[in-house]
């Protein structure tokens, strides 16, 4: 298992087993056991998220959403929409129903036409479907789900 996902760590593995054999086994007693030329000291396959992002901030913009509840109980929808190279603010907006089209419209009015973003940094939230990935991409920017 470990040699067939090199950048798996003893947690993943660990939690694997668990979840698909139903094998509790402790990170600490998988690591007795891990390939010595695959230790993590050894290891470095792929560089870490915060390397990542630390590194591409400024081509780099995140959305998500929050919910804002009115003094008459009525529940708001608010996109929010973040330069992380600079954590300047681009965009908010609320909805009391938010969908598809409207996110990308307001996506659209996020991101100008000369921008310098390769990457949005998103959540897995029904909102964001397959045609507003493809939208998004038509203008340049690649969508990153975390």
């Amino acid at each position: 298992m470990v040699r067939e996902n090199p950048t798996w760590g003893q947690r993943r593995v660990a939690s694997e087993l668990a979840l698909k054999l139903g094998i509790h086994i402790s990170p600490r007693t998988i690591r007795a056991y891990w390939p010595e030329e695959l230790k993590p000291s050894h290891r470095r396959d792929s560089q870490r998220w915060m390397t990542f992002v630390r590194n591409h901030a400024k081509a780099m913009v995140a959305c998500d959403f929050a919910v804002a509840v009115t003094l008459r109980f009525q529940i708001l929808y608010v996109f929010v929409v973040m330069d992380l190279g600079t954590r300047k603010l681009l965009h908010v907006n609320t909805t009391p129903h938010p969908n598809s089209a409207w996110t990308l419209q307001q996506l659209r009015e996020a991101i100008p036409s000369d921008h310098r973003y390769r990457w949005l940094i998103r959540d897995r939230s029904g909102i964001f479907s397959v045609d507003l990935d493809r939208s998004v991409e038509a203008f340049g920017v690649v969508s990153a789900i975390i």
